[in-house]
């Protein structure tokens, strides 16, 4: 251990790797965790590791291959020199590893984390994957007696200052005991150094400890010093034996100190001179306990410095083919395996469903036994339409589309998870996947009791529903856990309001957008963020549409052999919804989906559909036409939109008396974007010459910003894209709801001014090549395709040849 991190004090002076030493003996402890896990039939560990010695745990403990650990050291990459990932930081390298230990029934499997240098995310990711790791290994065992934590062992590392401080731990340890968030239980490392960066302990918490903030959730804390490693080794035995016999957390503390500064560039003495004097006049911790083992007759001298020698041999012959070796790109997990590689361009197939299959599947969304009592008011609001609905196979609402799309996944193998505050009933009391009975308060999933004709032999996938605690920060980490485990769980998670995921914008920066691009991790998470002007305020109207869309690699020059690494979408049709859920499990590749959500239109008697648009050879189109166009030459204004303010504009469309010249087309999928199924459309509007983007949001905010470059090369030349919506105001939106009404009846009546000039040019341009038509013609209709703008989409024709990129 000292060997190492005095080689690379020697070789790498220069550079930060965050070095164990004064801390050695947590290598003790994790070997010796796995030693007694692997005595209870533990085979898989999900490690979640800190900075603070991840390269020292690496390195001598997990089998990092020592040629590739160097490179990267060197400034390297930890991929293949092929590879397309930008990779990450030392301190947050990571590589599966298989170790073998005496007397363990088989071979360990360890899973170190990729995780994002935001202190303390990754716990929640940890939680989440080992809980799905965990569960999925019991299936494949077809063990019935399976109890969470037989067969996976999470363990994750802190820093002292870190876990007394950074709120992700709270909302952690917090869901560590709740039913469907409990991973059989995560022995939690303190690494305590006794100062956070150059702050003392005295400044960085309130508490004795920096490991009192377990005590609120009722987990045991075992204090060592480790100065005195056979006594760490004890804290690793208790620890195990605790989490196995009552399946819960367990923190041990470790009193250490750090050799050097927060890095190896850092002067300590700067800010603590008193500490560090006495810092340095120690031996390390090896050192010391080298020298009790020889005094014991249990080591000898020589037998120590041949052991040095022979490790330093190994690390100078890495050190040497650093600079020649090509790293391995880790394995992957069967599952993952059978799904394209990453980088591989997406493609679709239909996601439509047989009609009678969807409609029992419908009909058994909202049965229930007869003993359950159902409230009154399910009974009268929400099962009785439905079903009344299924039976004339139209007006199908958001929460029937989403409950189809639930069950026929379901019927094909796939499970569901829907996790998020209330997502059972739903935040607006639109969804009722659970039903709960009025007398005993037993809770019933029908999805999970689907019994039709053709589906009673087949193994069907199951729907957890999942009311999480109130916090969304590890809430996402946790489904985002899950989405990287299994690729064949569709993981939902979805906000009350789309605004709360403000909360977690650090796990949407670091994992979800770009886990991918960083370390080849792809995920499936759809987030579910309800979205609209309705109201509700500044901070229950927005889902930040334009915080997502910036995360987006989506390029403005239309580069098609980008790889997008998120979807962003604002459906508007319940059939459109459906075809999104089963869409991002069907696919044979997986990218993080984010849905802007319905608040509104759950209940909007015009966005509804049929049966029919859910059926086999339909599928999600990134693009809606206007439906109501009967002749596309008399359209002169073309407004584009995204969301639900299509509604209120088809609704003036119609009550307008020149609205037959005005064309609403819908942009249902933002990123990445749709070019060409939206110039061709367009493109069918050859005399159209105004076009406008429309949107409820502020101009600084929605899809406008990153819509209109976009659009702006679709359009033919000379075209310009007007804007027409809120003007760019600090607050998402206003809290008076006069004030906001005025806005909103003054954005759709702007988006129609101007109809009357744009006509009455069609129609002169209309007269005028009447006109110029030869005599022997003037009997065949005359077309309204003016001249002048007849040429002008002849710049764009690259698009007309071109497969789609969706």
């Amino acid at each position: 251990m000292v060997v190492f991190e005095q080689f690379l004090q020697k070789k790498l002076p220069s550079v930060k790797r965050y070095g164990l030493e004064g801390s050695e003996s947590i290598l003790v402890l994790l070997d010796q965790l796995i030693t007694e896990a692997t005595q209870h039939g533990i085979v898989d560990i999900v490690a979640g590791l800190s900075h603070r010695g991840r390269m020292s745990i690496l390195a001598n403990l997990f089998e990092y291959p020592l040629d590739e650990l160097m490179r990267k050291l060197r400034g390297g990459s930890e991929f293949s020199d092929n590879s397309p990932h930008t990779g990450d930081m030392l301190v947050d390298l990571a590589k599966p590893a298989t170790l073998h230990y005496p007397n363990a029934q088989s071979p360990v499997s360890i899973d170190v984390l990729w995780n994002a240098c935001h202190l303390e995310s990754g716990m929640p990711v940890g939680m989440g994957k080992s809980r799905t790791k965990d569960i999925n290994i019991a299936r494949a065992k077809n063990n019935h007696q399976h109890v969470i934590g037989d067969h996976v062992l999470p363990i994750s590392i802190h820093g002292d200052s870190s876990f007394a401080g950074q709120g992700i731990v709270a909302e952690s340890l917090s869901m560590s005991g709740l039913t469907h968030f409990t991973n059989g239980g995560t022995v939690h490392i303190v690494l305590n150094n006794q100062v956070g960066y150059t702050t003392p302990a005295s400044h960085t918490r309130t508490t004795r400890y920096a490991s009192d903030i377990a005590k609120f959730a009722d987990i045991p804390v075992i204090h060592v010093n480790g100065e005195h490693p056979e006594e760490v080794a004890r804290a690793a035995r208790t620890a195990v034996a605790y989490r196995q016999k009552f399946r819960k957390d367990v923190v041990i503390d470790v009193w250490t100190f750090r050799k050097r500064g927060h890095n190896e560039l850092d002067e300590p003495a700067f800010t603590q001179p008193a500490m560090y004097r006495r810092i340095n006049s120690r031996l390390s911790i090896p050192a010391t306990y080298e020298k009790q083992l020889i005094a014991a007759g249990e080591l000898t001298k020589e037998r120590a410095d041949t052991v040095r020698k022979q490790w330093l041999e190994s690390l100078n012959t890495a050190f040497a083919q650093s600079s020649t070796c090509n790293p391995v790109d880790p394995q992957k997990s069967l599952a993952w395996r059978q799904l394209n590689k990453n980088g591989d361009y997406p493609t679709e197939s239909a996601t439509g469903v047989d009609t009678s299959l969807l409609y029992e599947i419908g009909v058994s969304s909202v049965s229930s036994p007869e003993q359950l009592k159902v409230h009154p008011r399910i009974e009268r609001f929400h099962i009785r339409p439905r079903l009344k609905k299924l039976q004339e196979g139209a007006g199908l609402d958001w929460a029937t589309a989403e409950a189809l799309a639930f069950g026929s996944l379901l019927a094909e193998g796939y499970n569901v998870r829907l996790s998020g505050q209330d997502v059972g009933r739903g935040t607006f009391s639109q969804r009722h996947a659970m039903m709960v009975c009025q007398e005993t308060e037993q809770v019933y999933v029908p999805l999970n009791h689907m019994k039709t004709k053709r589906l009673h032999e087949q193994q069907l996938g199951k729907l957890e529903v999942v009311n999480s605690n109130l916090c969304e920060e590890a809430a996402v980490g946790f489904e985002y856990g899950v989405s990287i485990e299994d690729p064949t769980t569709l993981a939902i998670w979805e906000a009350q309001f789309g605004d709360f995921y403000n909360n977690s914008q650090t796990i949407f920066d670091g994992y979800i957008a770009s886990g991918e691009t960083k370390w080849g991790q792809q995920n499936g998470l759809v987030l579910l963020l309800p979205h609209g002007f309705d109201g509700g305020g500044p901070d229950h109207s927005s889902c930040r549409i334009e915080r997502h869309l910036q995360l987006s690699n989506d390029p403005i020059d239309g580069h098609t052999s980008a790889m997008p690494n998120l979807y962003v979408t604002y459906p508007t049709t319940p059939a459109q919804f459906f075809h999104l859920l089963r869409r991002q499990v069907k696919r044979n590749f997986r990218k993080p989906l984010i849905v802007a959500a319905p608040k509104t239109m759950l209940r909007l008697a015009s966005a509804t559909s049929n049966l029919s648009e859910m059926r086999p050879g339909t599928c999600f189109k990134p693009v809606l036409d206007d439906p109501t166009v009967r002749d596309p030459h008399s359209v002169k204004r073309v407004m584009l939109v995204s969301g639900k303010l299509y509604y209120d504009l088809a609704k003036l469309k119609v009550e307008n008396p020149l609205g037959e010249h005005v064309s609403i087309v819908r942009v249902e999928e933002l990123a990445p974007f749709p070019r060409r199924e939206l110039f061709h459309v367009l493109s069918r509007y050859i005399n159209a010459t105004d076009f406008v983007w429309v949107q409820e949001e502020p101009r600084n905010a929605g899809s406008y910003t990153f819509a209109a470059s976009r659009i702006k090369s679709l359009l033919p030349k000379h075209a310009e894209l007007r804007y027409v919506g809120r003007s760019e105001c600090a607050a998402t939106c206003s809290g008076i709801e006069s004030q906001q009404n005025a806005e909103h009846m003054q954005l759709t009546a702007e988006a129609f001014d101007g109809l009357r000039g744009l006509v009455a040019d069609l129609v002169i341009d209309s007269i005028a090549l009447q006109h110029s038509q030869p005599k022997q013609q003037m009997d065949k209709p005359a077309s309204v395709i003016s001249a002048s703008v007849s040429h002008r989409w002849a710049n764009r024709a690259m698009y007309a040849a071109q497969s789609s990129d969706h």
